[in-house]
């Protein structure tokens, strides 16, 4: 059997609610020639069986026991076959011209290691609240990434020669790992982003980003300090053994509800949709969430709607120049 043009890698952990719908877009896929590797990271329900009963032949599931996303994914990637690799996440969805446009992309800039795109973002209940920006100069991505992520790890398609040159996802990033790997790839290579709205990206209260936000925010500034040492000529502090797990101790469940509702804020804000922002704001003060985190969204809320758009604009620029 010849191998596909794009392998899609999608790791899953007791998500047969949400699986049907990523399965579903990759089947309006206009580039048929993929394969889609499904990880399941020991699921107790029935994430498997959702693939398998499509009965499509592009579609492989392999089982493991739980070991986490990140040794999911380097096992996913160990099993894909094709020269280009898009990541999807459960419950995520691809808009139909995905796969063609990242490929073509791919195809015509063929030093580009990996490219993302603009993603729509949604709630927990599949409605739409904005669209994220998206900075596409390869510099200036280059630096930004030290700032802040300016990928959707779901929204990534990345050449596997590369992958396999840096290793692929290194094992002590249990969270934070798709910025550890962007950072690995900027220094071999320029990244890009397309323009195009390519990828839904479902907010999941229950997700890492609010249950696991201070684990995740250590594994990012040890992910940017490998980084800074590694481009000052220094040894990479996690190669070295030298840096410590950070804890990785669960949210209360109120932070975690407080922490959904300001990034369903956030997004609302991108769409331009200041009721919905107003009413996510006022959910999170409910769960708890201190006036001081929310007073920027609410002071941005009152302001006309080009000047809104504008500050974020410049925002955006000045964290990616702004980088160390």
């Amino acid at each position: 059997m010849s191998a596909p043009s794009v392998s899609v890698l999608l790791s899953v952990y007791n998500g047969a609610g949400e699986i049907g719908r990523s399965l579903d877009s990759l089947f309006a896929q206009e580039l048929a020639d993929f394969e889609l590797v499904v990880v399941d990271d020991g699921s107790v329900d029935e994430s498997a069986r959702r693939v398998e009963e499509r009965r499509e032949p592009r579609f492989r599931v392999i089982r493991q026991e739980n070991e986490g996303l990140t040794t999911a994914l380097n096992r996913g990637l160990s099993e894909c076959r094709a020269p280009l690799v898009a990541r999807l996440d459960c419950g995520d969805t691809c808009h139909p011209r995905r796969l063609l446009l990242q490929k073509q992309f791919m195809d015509q800039r063929r030093n580009v290691l990996a490219c993302g795109c603009r993603v729509r973002r949604l709630d927990e209940h599949g409605r739409e609240l904005g669209v994220s920006e998206v900075v596409c100069d390869p510099g200036e991505l280059h630096q930004g990434l030290m700032r802040i992520n300016l990928f959707q790890h779901s929204s990534l398609m990345m050449r596997r020669e590369a992958l396999d040159a840096i290793g692929g996802y290194r094992e002590f990033f249990r969270y934070a790992q798709d910025l550890d790997l962007l950072l690995r790839l900027s220094e071999q290579g320029p990244l890009g982003n397309l323009p195009q709205i390519l990828s839904d990206w479902a907010l999941d209260p229950g997700s890492i980003s609010f249950r696991r936000r201070p684990a995740q925010e250590a594994y990012a500034e040890i992910a940017r300090r490998c980084a800074r040492e590694r481009r000052e000529g220094k040894p990479d502090p996690v190669d070295a053994g030298v840096v410590d797990t950070p804890l990785d101790d669960p949210l209360p469940q109120a932070v975690q509800r407080y922490l959904y509702h300001l990034e369903a804020a956030r997004s609302a804000m991108m769409g331009g949709r200041m009721e919905r922002v107003r009413q996510e704001l006022a959910l999170a003060a409910a769960a708890g969430l201190p006036v001081s985190k929310s007073l920027p969204l609410q002071l941005a809320s009152r302001l006309p709607g080009f000047l809104r758009q504008e500050l974020r604009r410049l925002r955006v620029r000045r964290l990616v120049r702004k980088a160390p």
